[in-house]
Formats: structure tokens, C-alpha cells, sequence
């Protein structure tokens, strides 16, 4: 008869064991033998890297922020990224919320609002006849209908900052002559008339976004590492 601890012990290489886990068998005698051993093929599976290729390829998309906040697996990780720019959930999730529901860049929308109040609900600047209030800078002529909480309260101005930015692309043929119709009207964005002021803002916006861009491949990609060739 072939010894009943030899295909023990031809299992256990098989499978790789060993540990200190405590068995007692008997032998074809009825002696007593002790094993000290434990499976280590749960180990070497749990081992194996997670690759999320899938992830990777989302990244190379034309929108890749939107593109991946509107993924279960990585929705929680561009809120964290975009609590962590704007330093508060208050200022990030409105204007996630909303540039998705328009289907505009979430780096042309968190680039925008960087520039004009550096992502301040409460900031104001005054100008000759009218003045410029909250995260999205609204002009106080242009919307004329908001009232003073309006203006300061994340969610609806951001509502309306967003709303008149896709208004912005929608009348004009480029991002950039959007921002142009979003600075300093449409008129002169259509006239291609750009005040240097608003082609320095632009470049800011734009120099943001490259900033922001290359910020966020990079904690993507450390979130969720692709080994793929």
C-alpha cells in the first residue's frame, strides 16, 4: 500500500505549503505524526498586481476628467483630486456636479474658476458700473435676477457660472472664444476685438489647465497603476 503521508507530502509540494499551522495524523500504524504547514496559494493570488488597463485607456480620451468621474471605480478618487485643488467638498462637488450634467471639461471648468476668485465663494471685485461677485466672478448686470445670497452661496452661483460658460461655447466656435464672450462679451469675442487684459486672463486659464492636467494623469495613475505594455 503506498504510505498515506507521501501523497500528504506530495500535495503539500504540489501546492506549496508551509507555515506553522499544527495537524496530527496517524500513519498506516496508527502512530501519530505532526505537520506543521499552511496554504500559501491565497497569498501568491492576493500577490498578483491589479492592472486597471481600463482605467489607462479612459485616461487617453479626449475628456479624461469627465470621462472617469462618470466611472463607478473612479468617481470617489476625481472627487478626492478635486476636494484636495479647491481645499473644501462645498466649493468641488457643485462645480463636478454641474460641468458633468452640461458635458463640459472639468478642467476648463475648475481652470476657469481658479482664475477668476481662486475657488473663494466670497470674492468680489468692483468695477466702474457694475461688480463681479463669488466663485464664478458673476457680474451683478449680467444677472441681474440673483440676489445677494445668490451671488455667495457655492451651488447657485456655480449653477449660473456654468450655465452661462455653456452658453459662452454653444455661440461661439473654440473654448478659447468662449472664455473671450465669457470675459469680455460676445460681441468682441464674434469681432475677434480681445482687450490685452482678457488675452493675459486667458493665458492664465490655459497655463492652469496644463498645471491641473498633468496633475491629475499623475494621481490617477498612482491610484490606479496599469502594468499592461
Amino acid at each position: 500500500m503506498i504510505n498515506r503521508f507521501l501523497i500528504l507530502a506530495a500535495v503539500i509540494g504540489v501546492l506549496g505549503c508551509s507555515t506553522t499551522d499544527p495537524f496530527t495524523l496517524l500513519d498506516d500504524a496508527g502512530a501519530e505524526r505532526h505537520f506543521s504547514f499552511s496554504w500559501d496559494y491565497g497569498e501568491a493570488r492576493s500577490a498578483a498586481p491589479v492592472d486597471f488597463a481600463n482605467v489607462r485607456n479612459l485616461l487617453d480620451e479626449t475628456a479624461p476628467m469627465l470621462a472617469l468621474y462618470r466611472e463607478d471605480l473612479t468617481h470617489a478618487a476625481v472627487e478626492e483630486f478635486f476636494i484636495s485643488i479647491t481645499g473644501s467638498p462645498d466649493i468641488a462637488l457643485p462645480i463636478l456636479y454641474h460641468a458633468e450634467r452640461a458635458g463640459i471639461s472639468l478642467s476648463l471648468v475648475f481652470s476657469l474658476a481658479y482664475v477668476e476668485s481662486r475657488f473663494a465663494p466670497d470674492a468680489v471685485n468692483i468695477n466702474a458700473t457694475s461688480s463681479d461677485r463669488g466663485l464664478f466672478q458673476l457680474n451683478s448686470r449680467t444677472f441681474r435676477g440673483l440676489t445677494e445670497e445668490d451671488f455667495f452661496h457655492p451651488d447657485v452661483n456655480t449653477l449660473h457660472g456654468i450655465e452661462y460658460l455653456e452658453w459662452c461655447l454653444a455661440h461661439t466656435s473654440s473654448e478659447e472664444q468662449a472664455l473671450v464672450a465669457y470675459n469680455a462679451g460676445l460681441s468682441r469675442a464674434r469681432r475677434n476685438d480681445v482687450p490685452q487684459s482678457t488675452r493675459v486672463y486667458i493665458s492664465r486659464i490655459m497655463a492652469y489647465r496644463r498645471t491641473l492636467n498633468e496633475r491629475f494623469r499623475t494621481y490617477i495613475q498612482n491610484r490606479f497603476p496599469s502594468h499592461a505594455a
